[in-house]
């Protein structure tokens, strides 16, 4: 059963921001896959891909992800190359709903240039030998555009964004609407209807309604 929600997306789309507001509607835990690698590492991203390269950080990347996929009740938020390993892409995908934050490039590099102290980003950091946005974007864009539902932030507030990412959760994740629970093959239990119930509350959905979903 899906119990975890992934948000994916390229660097600065917003996903560490959109994912603390949309678990703090959840009632659910906020967890960051580059605060669990540095964590577990016991060194800083940018330190990783200076020792290893970018596919030992992937390695790396990959054992904190399915770590974090054995628990549940969870928004999680990606590095903005969690998606290029197929591995990373199944996992997701068998472990919880995967919303992509999308944004243009113009809007990733404004808000990644506002960060005065905001996190170190190797792949496009041109002091760490980094890509140009636009170019990394649109080679990853075909990998994003697998996601289960799409959120474009770029007209967005934070929590505009996070209230898009609880739809998602409220339509297709578990205990959501009933046609495409059965297309998705999704089981209900009493604690995901519970979940539900929460988003229902959340995006204004009738009692009525949750009457139906839940018969």
């Amino acid at each position: 059963m899906k119990r975890n929600l992934y948000l994916v997306g390229f660097s600065g789309s917003g996903k560490s921001t959109v994912g603390r507001l949309a678990a703090r509607a959840l009632g659910w835990t906020f967890v960051d896959t580059d605060d669990e690698i540095v964590r577990t590492a016991g060194a800083e991203i940018d330190s990783i891909f200076a020792e290893s390269g970018e596919q030992g950080f992937r390695d790396v990347e990959h054992a904190a992800l399915a770590q974090i996929a054995s628990g549940e009740h969870q928004v999680v938020a990606t590095g903005g190359g969690i998606v290029t390993a197929e591995r990373n892409r199944r996992l997701m995908a068998d472990t919880g709903l995967v919303v992509c934050l999308e944004a243009r490039p113009e809007t990733i590099g404004r808000r990644v240039s506002s960060q005065d102290a905001g996190p170190v980003r190797p792949m496009i950091d041109p002091g760490h030998k980094g890509r140009d946005v636009s170019a990394l974007k649109a080679e990853r864009q075909p990998l994003y555009a697998l996601s289960d539902w799409t959120v474009h932030t770029d007209s967005l507030t934070p929590q505009a964004a996070a209230d898009e990412v609880i739809r998602a959760f409220g339509m297709l994740g578990p205990g959501g609407d009933p046609q495409l629970c059965r297309v998705a093959g999704v089981e209900r239990s009493g604690g995901v209807l519970n979940d539900y119930t929460r988003v229902c509350d959340k995006i204004g959905v009738t009692i009525q309604q949750r009457t139906r979903v839940a018969s």
